[in-house]
């Protein structure tokens, strides 16, 4: 199954149990990082990627140095395992890695969450790839992605979805990235980038493979 069929059951599903008030206000806070200029912070091709080392789902160093190193590098970053669309994301990503793999291709997924969730998530889904922990988030920042949540949205997420986003990334703020993935070549510079404000929609893994192994 493609990841957008499984991110548009996901849509239908959520649109019917979220209330009316509290769509708006997630459809407000949409909207206002398209026209606030959210979207023109994050890098584009032909930056120079940032680097970075953090920790994977074993407390293992992983460096971005030394992946691109090998060949192009795929960086997609989420916003946690308690977000249904990113988990829908990371496991169409796990069940391609191999693929990604046979054509000299490095995959990493960054998340803000904790390190007892990235352990959780990775043993559950069996993930064959680095999760990294991106500690309040700063490479999300590195790469212009990191949002703030405005008072309504997080009353939305505490009382409608009973989340507590800064505790569980165990962070010092209500931080998230906009969803996003990156295509790094072995110069380390950025080739493709695919970020949208709406976390309801992702690339096909597909359509970064297609370009990384080009390169």
């Amino acid at each position: 199954m493609l990841l957008e069929q499984t991110l548009a059951g996901l849509r239908d599903k959520f649109a019917k149990i979220i209330p009316d008030s509290a769509s708006a206000i997630m459809e407000g806070h949409i909207e206002s990082l398209r026209k606030n200029g959210a979207v023109d912070q994050i890098l584009k091709p032909g930056a120079k990627a940032p680097a970075f080392t953090l920790k994977n789902q074993h407390a293992e160093d992983v460096s971005s140095v030394d992946l691109i190193k090998q060949g192009p590098l795929v960086v997609s970053f989420t916003r946690g395992s308690w977000c249904p669309f990113c988990a829908a994301e990371v496991r169409a990503l796990n069940e391609v890695y191999d693929q990604f793999r046979e054509a000299g291709i490095e995959l990493v997924v960054l998340s803000p969450q904790s390190p007892d969730s990235t352990r959780k998530q990775a043993a559950t889904g069996k993930l064959k790839f680095n999760l990294l922990v991106d500690k309040n988030n700063e490479i999300g920042k590195a790469f212009g992605l990191v949002y703030t949540f405005p008072d309504d949205l997080k009353d939305v997420y505490s009382n409608v979805f009973k989340l507590d986003i800064q505790a569980l990334n165990e962070a010092s703020n209500w931080q998230l990235p906009i969803p996003a993935r990156f295509v790094i070549d072995g110069s380390g510079v950025i080739r493709d980038a695919k970020a949208d404000p709406d976390y309801r929609y992702r690339p096909e893994p597909s359509d970064v493979f297609d370009i990384a192994k080009k390169l």
